[in-house]
């Protein structure tokens, strides 16, 4: 054996290691106590719920109310979303009704929350009355085991368990297929469908296929390919193959037509086949001038509301798309929004309250203004007015929570909202920041917020 690349450790290197091994050996059943005390904490706010929901009418919208409303006063102490804090009261209520051997040996540091969240996963296909015998196999199957080895082992368990075949689960299945996106960092998101495993791999052969044609033809001489007359002005495609896939992915959804489209007379696109996507993206003035692409000098932001920021060069390509514009005026020194208008100069109060909302004005909710409702903070038919100062975007999740629970909320100027749980804790929503402030040339401090003072003069269009 050639020993001459053995790593050497020195003695108190070795010391200091072993003390490190000891502390997160001693570190993890404690840890372990923690979260498993959280996820009963949970729990109990879980049945807590479900003892309010019991007492209401027997209808699921009242009932669906009462968790929404708990959920988002556990959200409003711990930093998180109410729709993030139900998912997890959910999962909590799930581990400690149907696995209490999993949370056993996750409190005393046999398992850690990887294993626990994998045996979770892997008995959601059990009927509940089959999971008892699951939890009880599947924790001693986890004990010792890194959680990727232990996995397909979980899987065939509850495959074994499981009293129906896998041809009947899949039939069901099959109706719970969706598309979800998720925002990702520097301008991207990643479109996620859950399709039949059948469907799934064609999609993703027929992508790789056109993407090895694309491959070849650039490849071919005589094609325009690495061979081709060196005069052409034609920029050389570069992309991979990952690029091409999910180029061509890109195009044939945006662009296509779909053969589920009823409309189709053979004669051109149908009415889906017409359909076209819809965001609201604010966009600074600097961005479409072409002077922010260089990062190191770049201060202001592109939004894609709701969701995150893009690069400026994909909103300059949006700009060019549109065939009318609208303008945002903001308060020279504040910076606060003032008013919306087009350039057919046609006042909309809709627009001005969507320019300064750009989201649901429940805290930690980021679903875009277009796709939310504008409502009454002061119900109309108690008289609360139809005025900007008296109106602001809410889904439709958080407006029924407003109608239907007793979350309460009113407005305190200037688009700042003051929620109150039902247990009284307090919560102030400010609008989103403008993305640009000028400030005047003088250097004078800004007025203090709800100053007042007058809008600036109509400026001229860019």
């Amino acid at each position: 054996m050639n020993t001459s690349f053995l790593i050497e450790f020195r003695e108190e290197d070795l010391a200091e290691l072993d003390e490190v091994a000891r502390y997160a050996e001693a570190m993890t059943p404690a840890l372990g106590a923690m979260e498993v005390g959280n996820v009963r904490n949970q729990a109990r706010a879980g049945a807590v719920a479900e003892r309010v929901a019991r007492r209401q009418p027997a209808s699921v919208r009242s009932q669906e109310m009462v968790y929404r409303s708990v959920a988002a006063e556990l959200a409003g102490v711990t930093f998180t979303t109410d729709r993030s804090m139900q998912a997890q009261i959910n999962q909590a209520m799930e581990w400690v009704e149907c696995y209490p051997a999993t949370l056993t040996a996750w409190e005393a540091g046999r398992i850690t929350r990887a294993h626990a969240t994998a045996v979770l996963r892997c008995g959601t296909v059990l009927p509940r009355d089959a999971r008892a015998e699951f939890d009880a196999r599947a924790a001693e199957l986890c004990v010792g085991q890194a959680v990727g080895r232990v996995k397909d082992r979980l899987d065939h368990l509850a495959q074994e368990l499981h009293p129906r075949t896998l041809a009947e689960r899949h039939a069901k299945a099959r109706e719970e297929r969706r598309v979800s996106v998720t925002p990702l960092p520097d301008g991207m998101s990643e479109l996620v469908a859950t399709l039949p495993t059948l469907l799934a791999e064609g999609i993703s052969d027929r992508l790789n296929e056109q993407a090895s044609s694309i491959i070849d033809a650039r490849n071919t001489p005589g094609d325009g390919g690495a061979d081709a007359d060196a005069d052409t002005d034609a920029t050389p495609d570069c992309r991979t193959r990952d690029q091409l896939r999910a180029d061509i992915f890109c195009d044939m959804l945006v662009t296509g037509s779909p053969l589920a489209d009823p409309t189709i007379d053979g004669d051109g696109n149908g009415t889906l086949g017409m359909i076209r996507a819809k965001v609201q993206v604010v966009v600074p003035a600097l961005a479409l001038l072409g002077k922010d692409d260089d990062p190191a000098n770049d201060t202001t932001t592109v939004d894609l509301v709701g969701s995150s920021p893009i690069d400026p060069a994909t909103a300059r390509a949006l700009a060019g798309a549109v065939a009318s514009w609208e303008r945002m005026v903001v308060h020279p020194v504040s910076g606060q929004v003032l008013f919306t208008d087009s350039y057919r100069r046609t006042a909309s109060m809709a627009r001005f309250l969507k320019a300064r909302d750009r989201h649901c004005r429940f805290p930690g909710c980021r679903r875009p203004a277009i796709r939310c409702e504008l409502d009454h903070t002061l119900d109309f038919a108690l008289g609360g007015p139809t005025d900007i100062r008296n109106l602001c975007h809410l889904c439709q999740r958080h407006h029924s929570m407003k109608q239907f629970t007793s979350w309460g909320v009113q407005q305190l100027g200037g688009g700042v909202l003051e929620w109150t749980s039902p247990t009284g804790r307090v919560y102030i929503d400010h609008p989103p920041a403008p993305l640009v402030r000028f400030m005047p040339s003088g250097g004078g401090a800004p007025p203090p917020e709800g100053s007042g003072g007058a809008p600036p003069p109509d400026p001229a269009p860019f």
